[in-house]
């Protein structure tokens, strides 16, 4: 789905099949945009799976798993069995994660690195000088992870969070305790790929992917990714429903030091990318799993007036989040195919389970509520909503009914595609496409002995293509709102 998940999985895929591991290729040519590990994954996984979407998103299914075991581990090492499954629960049930957890793309890979890098840290820093070392060796090899997941940001994001954790624990010298010979690690992991792409591409590798796509993407919104300064306000309560909101009793307590780093790591990554010039909802992923392990710890506490503060606007949500899909679905591009009426009762009878079970019961029976009521979103999503992107927002429908009228060599024509649509038939059809902008362009790629091509486009272009002057067409299929058409010169 998208402009960025074929292509990632189409370089991916010329990786595997090159056997070039070092230097990204889209289509032939380099493709510096992001680093190689999440191509690395997906090789492994076109090689477990065959290549196609399940392969292409093992980096990610991967990712979001090592992540729900570390934050597991670490709140089950730091304070409690319930903490550590309740913690577990709560991001694997976040809907932003799970979204995230399935897409083709480079923010899983580097969360779950930077989430290993705390859970480390904070083991290390709890730990006695013996094991200590080790886990703060491990905390940097994660370091190298990130960078090789996503760059410079794996290393940004923590040295700034360490660097705030210890002003506000003003222990100046704490750092010496930190195994900073490990950084070491952090290079030998991370740096042979980035030698052997910059000595077989030179200057190119350095200008495209440091210069470009690092810092002007950052101090710009050069590529198309302007938003305000408060887009993320929004887009955390969404990412974490249904549990955002249980961060308001989460901060009322008094933080122990490992609390504080986790706080801090979770909101650097909020205040970093809100003042960057490029904004994604995705930028903000590394934020779930440290609110994962703060939430969660509210969850195993008693019922305070703050959490049912909470309940009452995580149902409020609910309402408004009802309202939205189901009298404004489709001026938002969403359309679940459920009357409007009954969305927005559904959603005024979960939100007002959820203030009769926040305000009677104890948390925990909040959480195992949510934690249902989410399993059926999803399931609602899977069996409904998926359908209908499949058709409507995906090119993978093509794929069975072309075969019925062109062989796997023969090349298609997109008249004035999407990016999306461009993209995602370049992969499902391994770049045996054209594409044509307008109808003289399209005239030209037709044959003048009046031979017919197949051509896919919007269904709202067939009228101007039917008053043609230039081709005739003939539609033969149609998915979802789009047409298939033989395309021919006119004389």
């Amino acid at each position: 789905m998208g402009p960025d998940e074929p292509r990632y999985a189409a370089v991916a895929r010329t990786m595997y099949e090159t056997g070039d591991y070092i230097t990204p290729r889209l289509w032939g040519d380099t493709w510096f945009e992001k680093p190689v590990l999440m191509y690395w994954l997906a090789a492994i996984g076109y090689a477990l799976f065959g290549v196609g979407e399940t392969g292409a998103r093992f980096p990610s299914v991967l990712g979001a798993t090592l992540s729900v075991f570390f934050i597991y581990w670490c709140g089950r090492r730091l304070f409690s069995r319930g903490t550590g499954f309740a913690a577990a629960l709560i991001l694997v049930s976040s809907l932003g994660f799970l979204a995230l957890g399935r897409a083709a793309s480079m923010d899983m890979p580097l969360t779950a690195s930077l989430t290993a890098a705390l859970v480390f840290f904070l083991l290390g820093y709890e730990s006695e000088e013996g094991p200590r070392r080790w886990y703060f060796y491990c905390f940097y090899a994660a370091l190298g992870f990130g960078v090789l997941a996503k760059g410079p940001i794996a290393i940004l994001l923590p040295a700034l969070t360490l660097v705030l954790f210890l002003l506000w624990r003003g222990g100046r010298h704490e750092w010496k305790q930190w195994h900073l010979e490990g950084v070491l690690v952090t290079i030998l992991v991370a740096a042979p790929w980035y030698i052997a792409v910059t000595w077989a591409n030179g200057w190119e590798f350095i200008q495209v992917f440091i210069l470009d796509h690092n810092l002007q993407r950052f101090a710009t919104d050069t590529y198309g990714h302007d938003r305000p300064f408060y887009f993320f306000v929004p887009v955390l309560p969404l990412m974490m429903f249904p549990w955002t909101f249980l961060l308001i009793p989460a901060l009322r307590r008094r933080f122990r030091k490992n609390e504080q780093l986790i706080l801090m790591w979770a909101l650097v990554p909020f205040v970093f990318f809100s003042l960057s010039g490029s904004k994604l909802p995705a930028y903000i992923l590394p934020m779930a799993p440290p609110i994962a392990l703060l939430c969660a710890r509210e969850l195993c506490s008693e019922t305070s007036r703050l959490f049912k503060l909470a309940v009452v606007l995580q149902a409020l949500l609910v309402v408004a989040v009802g309202v939205t899909f189901g009298f404004f679905g489709e001026a938002i591009n969403v359309d679940f195919a459920i009357a409007p009426i009954a969305l927005v009762s559904a959603a005024l009878v979960l939100a007002g389970a959820l203030v009769a079970i926040g305000m009677l019961l104890p948390p925990a029976v909040l959480g195992g509520f949510n934690v249902v009521t989410i399993g059926i979103l999803v399931f609602a999503i899977t069996n409904v909503f998926y359908p209908r992107a499949d058709t409507l927002e995906t090119m993978r429908p093509w794929t069975g009914k072309l075969e019925r009228f062109v062989s796997e060599s023969q090349e298609v024509i997109l008249y004035k595609p999407d990016r999306w649509m461009e993209y995602g038939l370049q992969f499902y059809r391994d770049n045996r496409i054209q594409k044509a902008l307008s109808e003289q362009e399209l005239a030209e790629l037709t044959d003048p002995g009046g031979a017919r091509l197949l051509c896919i486009a919007e269904d709202r272009l067939l009228d101007e293509l039917s008053t043609s002057n230039a081709v005739e067409v003939e539609v033969v299929e149609t998915s979802g709102n789009q047409a298939a058409f033989w395309v021919w010169r006119l004389p």
